[in-house]
C-alpha cells in the first residue's frame, strides 16, 4: 500500500478516534440516562464481529482468536483486538450496561436480544465503502465492513425498536 493510501486510512482512523473521545467526554455528564448503546467502528470497538464473520465465511480463525488476545481480562480470546477490554467495554460498564454483543454473535449469526444495544464494529473496517478502494486498485483483505455497511445492519434492526417507519 502506498504512502498516500496509508495516510488516507490513518486520517479516517483519527477521525473515528476523535469522535469516540468526544462521545466519552459528552456522555460522562449524563450517566444514567441511557439504556442501550449501538457501536460502529473498526478494531478499536469490535467485540467479536470479525471473529464471527471469519468463522461463517472461511471457517478460518484470525490471529485475534488466539493468545495473547483476551488473556488480561477475559482469560481467553474473545475476538477483540486486545488482551482485555476495549474502550466500548468501559463505556458500557460506566453506564451500568452489559458488554455489547457483536452483531454477528447471536443465533443464526444475528443478535437475539437488542435491549441493551449491539456492536456493529468490524476490525479492518473503513469509513469509505469497498467500492471506493476497488476503483483505485486498493484491496482490503480483511473485510467490507465499512461504516456504510454497518449503518445498513443498523437499519435492518431498527424495525425491532421502532413502531413506525418515521
Amino acid at each position: 500500500m502506498g504512502f498516500s493510501s496509508s495516510c488516507s486510512l490513518f486520517k479516517h482512523h483519527l477521525i473515528i478516534s476523535f469522535i469516540i473521545n468526544i462521545a466519552i467526554i459528552t456522555i460522562s455528564h449524563v450517566n444514567g440516562c441511557f439504556t442501550s448503546i449501538f457501536s460502529f467502528g473498526d478494531s478499536l470497538t469490535d467485540t467479536g464481529n470479525l471473529h464471527q464473520l471469519s468463522l461463517s465465511e472461511s471457517k478460518k480463525l484470525s490471529h485475534f482468536d488466539f493468545p495473547p488476545y483476551g488473556r488480561t481480562f477475559f482469560g481467553y480470546p474473545t475476538g477483540r483486538c486486545s488482551d482485555g477490554r476495549l474502550v466500548i467495554d468501559f463505556i458500557a460498564e460506566d453506564f451500568g450496561l452489559p458488554f455489547l454483543p457483536p452483531y454477528f454473535g447471536g443465533e443464526n449469526g444475528k443478535p437475539t436480544n437488542l435491549e441493551n444495544g449491539v456492536n456493529f464494529a468490524i476490525a479492518g473496517a473503513t469509513a469509505l465503502d469497498d467500492v471506493f478502494f476497488k476503483e483505485r486498485g486498493i484491496h482490503n483483505p480483511l473485510t467490507n465492513g465499512s461504516l456504510g455497511v454497518q449503518l445498513g445492519y443498523f437499519k435492518d434492526v431498527l424495525p425491532s425498536f421502532c413502531s413506525s417507519s418515521s
